[in-house]
């Protein structure tokens, strides 16, 4: 598929380095956007060519890029099947993570990208989608929102020490409440 300037095709080995490239890309801009978000660890992205590798080839999953013809690839978009009979529907179209390069934003790559992993999720009978984008990283909100993507669970995060701090002024104020009645 193609728009002219730009042809969605799946990912294939070859382009482990670029796909390493943009992910890492995509944790630095995320990690700016939400710093309170868990940080990649040095070691975490040494490993993630091998992380790559590995999604590559795995069952009821697709990795797409989105290629321009004189830079190569400037976008990426993971996609996976996730099955659980607990629920309705039994299965769901995961995305994973998608990015586009910054001086490739605005284009319609995004679009090519969403509507080619789309594609893999109809071959695959999947009806329902689901997506995580971290909050700050506004780009990512307002597209998936212009998409139809709503929120359906938040998923909040705190230290344990913070937590504890304010347990202990509730413990306090609940004391102080108990002993004044």
């Amino acid at each position: 598929m193609s728009d002219g300037a730009y042809q969605i095709r799946a990912a294939d080995i070859d382009d482990l380095d670029r796909l390493t490239e943009l992910l890492l890309a995509l944790q630095d801009h995320v990690e700016a956007a939400n710093p309170t978000l868990w940080q990649m660890t040095g070691k975490g992205r040494q490993n993630l060519k091998g992380q790559i590798r590995g999604r590559l080839t795995a069952q009821d999953a697709r990795a797409l890029v989105a290629e321009h013809p004189e830079q190569g690839v400037v976008g990426m978009i993971f996609g996976r099947v996730v099955v659980n009979n607990r629920y309705t529907p039994p299965q769901a179209g995961q995305i994973d993570q998608a990015f586009v390069h910054p001086n490739h934003r605005r284009r319609g790559v995004g679009a090519l990208l969403a509507a080619g992993i789309c594609r893999f999720f109809a071959e695959q009978g999947v009806e329902d989608l689901t997506l995580r984008y971290a909050l700050g990283n506004d780009e990512a909100v307002a597209f998936w929102q212009a998409l139809g993507f709503a929120p359906r669970i938040v998923v909040a995060g705190a230290s344990r020490q913070e937590i504890e701090a304010r347990l202990a002024q509730m413990q306090t104020r609940a004391t102080a409440f108990i002993t004044s009645v």
